[in-house]
């Protein structure tokens, strides 16, 4: 059986080094691992030159953390992987964590699609990491803390935190869309590997540490480009999955004005404006990268900085 991690990067070289010696200490090691750099500048450029251990894939543009994760997937099938980890580039596996994951594979039913470690935040578990997803309106709602006593849990969707997917899965579901850019990519893989008949478990002794930053959270920023890409694609995954497809993205909907409530300077006209066009684009189903340069009503230019 043959394991690949894909990690996909950009511009966090330090966070990145931390992952790769953590996948380098494995008790159970992949066996390759595949870097998917999008676009980052010199300083992670010149840390992968420096890696013998990781094999490198470059684009020269951002195609977002959804795009990344895509391609390198399709690479790490191309290369014959019967199984593909993946991570975030700030997502740093404890020692043991995927010879857990492989080990509770051969307890669970065949039609498994995809295994996930349990994630913590600061120091905490982070619960809105693995999911279920009401098929009628597409609410979800996150694993509860007592069932991480288990030893492993049926569940619906996985972020893409320590996500190891089987390749048959894949050949059948095909690959995550590029065109959600970022956020809820993961989402929609997962509900679509539930859609071709594959299970995803939650395994809650594999453990990973997500090491974000408390200042990195959408509430803690005025509604931009990272706002827009979480209501747009939320509404699209609901509508798509839900079998009352108008009432889900309506509620998906009331989800975004209530992140657009809470994020910092609302009533800015740039704010307001950005919602406006990710409410749209979600009920419209209109992906694709939010333009580099978008020019609102006050004049101001919006710029993607990565995801």
């Amino acid at each position: 059986m043959k394991i690949t991690a894909v990690v996909v990067t950009r511009n966090r070289p330090a966070l990145l080094a931390r992952v790769l010696d953590a996948l380098s200490a494995q008790s159970l090691r992949p066996d390759e691992v595949i870097v998917f750099d999008n676009a980052s500048d010199e300083p992670t450029r010149d840390m992968l030159n420096k890696r013998a251990d990781v094999s490198v894939l470059r684009s020269d543009y951002n195609i977002g953390g959804a795009g990344g994760f895509a391609r390198g997937l399709q690479q790490a099938l191309a290369r014959g992987a019967d199984w593909v980890w993946l991570l975030d580039d700030d997502a740093v596996p404890h020692l043991d964590a995927l010879q857990r994951l492989v080990a509770a594979r051969a307890s669970l039913p065949a039609d498994v699609g995809a295994l996930c470690p349990s994630v913590d935040e600061f120091g905490a578990l982070a619960l809105q990491h693995r999911r279920y997803f009401d098929s009628l309106f597409g609410r979800e709602r996150t694993v509860a803390a007592s069932a991480y006593k288990d030893s492993a849990v049926r569940i619906d969707t996985g972020s893409f935190v320590g996500f190891l997917a089987d390749a048959r899965a894949v050949w059948a579901a095909g690959l995550p869309r590029a065109d959600y850019f970022v956020a809820y990519d993961d989402t929609e893989f997962s509900l679509r590997l539930k859609a071709v008949g594959f299970s995803v478990w939650l395994i809650p002794e594999s453990r990973i540490d997500h090491l974000r930053e408390v200042g990195a959270r959408l509430r803690n920023h005025a509604f931009g480009p990272r706002h827009y890409y979480n209501v747009r694609n939320r509404i699209a995954v609901s509508s798509q999955y839900a079998r009352w497809p108008l009432l889900a993205a309506l509620r998906a909907s009331v989800v975004g004005v209530a992140l657009w409530m809470i994020s910092s300077h609302p009533w800015q006209v740039k704010s307001i404006e950005m919602l406006v066009r990710a409410l749209a684009d979600g009920h419209r189903r209109r992906l694709g990268e939010l333009r580099p340069s978008t020019e609102l009503a006050d004049g101001t230019t919006v710029r993607t900085t990565g995801y």
